[in-house]
């Protein structure tokens, strides 16, 4: 169970019995209407994570997927300001959710291959998903068929950066990032 606190419910905290943080605000808003609020001797959890304001948490990490467009490198560079880099997947429901927040263009992930080389994601890891990657690019993207394709890296494209959530102490609220 995860606790959160809605601007659109005055910003109070609540325990809600969703488990996955995969939903979209409008149907965690459907679900929250029917969640138990806590007392008001009940407090937020006064530890949990953070994420800078327009990223999205979920399951440790921060998202920011960009509305403006970059090449591959240029995407790298501007997610490694702020101490990220492009996403890398961990798992089937980290792609789903990815899928999910990304709108209707390509955006950029962290996977690149060198000529004749395997793919590997952006902290050397070489890539061993089941997913296939389509196309004959070095530079891959998620595309809007709900897969990873791969182009040229000099194309542009919008891009998605992740981070480690931070975790903050003190008394409010800890909450998962605002979206796009």
């Amino acid at each position: 169970c995860i606790f959160r606190s809605c601007p659109w419910l005055g910003g109070r905290c609540f325990k809600c019995p969703i488990l996955d943080a995969t939903l979209t605000p409008h149907v965690t808003f459907s679900f929250s209407v029917l969640a138990p609020k806590l007392s008001s001797a009940d407090q937020c959890p006064s530890a949990g994570p953070k994420c800078p304001d327009g990223w999205i948490g979920y399951r440790g990490k921060c998202y920011f997927f960009s509305e403006t467009e970059g090449n591959w490198t240029y995407s790298q560079s501007h997610c490694s300001a702020p101490d990220a880099s492009l996403a890398g997947i961990d798992s089937e429901q980290e792609m789903m959710f990815l899928l999910l927040h990304k709108d209707i263009h390509d955006h950029w992930i962290g996977l690149r291959r060198e000529q004749g080389q395997p793919w590997k994601w952006t902290n050397g890891i070489v890539f061993n998903h089941p997913f296939p990657i389509r196309g004959g690019g070095d530079c891959a993207y998620l595309n809007d068929e709900k897969g990873v394709s791969s182009s040229r890296c000099y194309m542009e494209g919008r891009w998605i950066c992740s981070k480690p959530e931070v975790y903050v102490t003190g008394k409010g609220t800890a909450l998962e990032g605002s979206s796009k």
